[in-house]
């Protein structure tokens, strides 16, 4: 049986360790991150995706049991083209099918996304092919900007936000001075995250208006828009660094990592498993990719949800750094639970003679 010593271990075996924890964290991180992106992202289906159909109430009927029968879409009669097409304005619907007596059309939004625009033309191609039709041209209802032909501005965008802004918050969190229970320090620090969030919006809307990206949208949403959307995401950080410490910026990494990958920017949540699409609605980086979607291309699109989420996540978090700065700093503790990963390489370790360091 082998005994533990009661000594304290050496340095030299404590940094041995702390280098195999970081080989086996990282192998870990490759695996998880590798899993998850193939997992969402191999190859994305519809599920259970809203699409109209204009059409008499036979042609309605068929289509709609032909196109529900595996889960992939949930259909909705419209009697005519015009409340189809205002549907998929307002983003009720993420496109459509239009039968006319020369074939089915499909109705697309391309600022929606390129895999609800390509579903809907691949399902009319396929119904028309079935039925010995002429295959027909799509009608682009929400059509992206010419600067912004594959619609990946709108994840550049929000990366750009979620990265500044969890650095903006950990710098914040730790290198503002400790002042002991002060109202000031405590609105002050939250006036810091505000103006950053402020500056962001402004640095985000110059360069995306640079490369002509929502040039025709209206310029004062888009930077209250992008405020908000930073403010989320720097306040929540700047939130969990105060509880945690600098171990609470990983909330910044999983909202670049993960979060951006799941807000629906690149990939629709009708096309991400459940449990992913879901998440992904409830962290502010979908919150932010929905509000911003809207703010480009769809202005008649209710914000409801995208505004709780994100007011959630900067109010959450602004408070948390408001209450700890004016009550907790009576200590001279920096966040509310101190957690210390790299304590075995930055602590003093005892030596005796002879033990290696």
């Amino acid at each position: 049986m082998i005994l533990l010593s009661p000594e304290p271990m050496t340095f030299g075996a404590k940094y041995r360790r702390l280098l195999l924890a970081v080989v086996l964290l990282g192998g870990l991180t490759q695996f998880a991150l590798g899993t998850f992106y193939l997992a969402v992202g191999h190859s994305p289906s519809p599920r259970e995706m809203p699409i109209g159909i204009v059409g008499s109430d036979q042609q309605t009927a068929q289509l709609t049991a032909s196109l529900e029968s595996d889960g992939s879409f949930d259909v909705t009669g419209y009697p005519t083209l015009d409340a189809l097409t205002d549907a998929v304005e307002k983003r009720t619907e993420a496109g459509g099918l239009e039968v006319t007596p020369d074939g089915v059309v499909a109705v697309t939004a391309g600022a929606g996304g390129a895999l609800p625009a390509t579903a809907v033309k691949a399902v009319a191609a396929e119904v028309n092919e079935q039925n010995g039709m002429s295959q027909t041209l799509p009608v682009d209802v929400v059509e992206l900007s010419d600067e912004d032909i594959n619609g990946s501005s709108l994840g550049y965008i929000l990366q750009v936000i979620s990265l500044g802004g969890s650095i903006a918050s950990l710098g914040l969190g730790r290198l503002m001075p400790r002042v002991p229970q002060s109202l000031r320090r405590g609105v002050g620090h939250v006036a810091a995250l505000v103006a950053y969030a402020v500056v962001s919006a402004a640095i985000v809307l110059l360069f995306s208006s640079f490369f002509g990206v929502g040039g025709s949208s209206d310029t004062t949403k888009l930077f209250w828009t992008y405020t908000l959307v930073s403010l989320a995401i720097t306040g929540s950080t700047a939130g969990f660094v105060t509880l945690f410490g600098p171990v609470g910026s990983l909330s910044g990494a999983f909202y670049f990592l993960v979060g951006a990958t799941i807000s629906g920017a690149s990939i629709p949540w009708d096309f991400l498993p459940r449990f992913w699409a879901v998440l992904g609605e409830w962290l502010p980086t979908g919150g932010g990719a929905e509000l911003i979607r809207n703010s480009l291309y769809f202005p008649q699109a209710g914000n409801g949800f995208a505004l709780l989420c994100l007011g959630l996540y900067a109010g959450a978090g602004t408070l948390v750094v408001l209450v700890w700065n004016i009550l907790g700093n009576r200590s001279s503790r920096r966040s509310v639970i101190d957690v210390d990963p790299i304590h075995p390489i930055r602590h003093n370790h005892h030596h005796t003679q002879g033990e290696p360091s």
